[in-house]
């Protein structure tokens, strides 16, 4: 039996939530902080979407994770000022199979790799895969996959 495109959807969210908590577990303790109470929020049923609660935190740690903001930010603007002419930088692809959505034909498919004049697109159903400019591809929200998986029908 084929899984639902939700549990796909949700499947994907709790890795995503997965690995945000490792990664902000990670971060933190580099900044010399703790988050005694982080936890992974599962899945709503209804949408899908999973998290991380950072739980209640100390004002100290607070204070400090603000410090190493603060400072990652002014490093980062530091870092995007370019003493010469800018350079563009491409933009990053989508994995194989990534729900998307072409802006350009307000279509929702999926990511099937680039081809010689952009991304290929192929439908979620039906219908013949599209070339795409990556500059009017962006990831597919949640809402965007289930409406596409369900459009509307005509009645009568």
């Amino acid at each position: 039996m084929s899984e639902s495109h939700l549990f796909r959807i949700t499947r994907g969210q709790l890795r995503q939530a997965e690995e945000a908590q490792a990664e902000i577990r990670e971060a933190v303790e580099e900044a010399g902080c703790r988050l005694p109470h982080l936890t992974l929020v599962p899945p709503d049923p209804m949408t899908g979407v999973a998290g991380v609660d950072l739980g209640m935190v100390e004002s100290a740690m607070v204070l400090r994770l603000a410090e190493v903001i603060r400072a990652g930010v002014d490093a980062l603007a530091a870092e995007d000022r370019p003493e010469v002419e800018a350079t563009v930088t491409p933009l990053q692809p989508p994995n194989i199979g990534d729900p998307v959505v072409d802006l350009s034909r307000g279509m929702v498919g999926t990511y099937s790799g680039p081809d010689d004049k952009g991304w290929s697109i192929t439908p979620l159903f039906w219908g013949e895969p599209w070339t795409a400019d990556p500059k009017n591809v962006r990831t597919a929200t949640l809402n965007e996959q289930v409406r596409a998986e369900h459009p509307p029908t005509k009645v009568g």
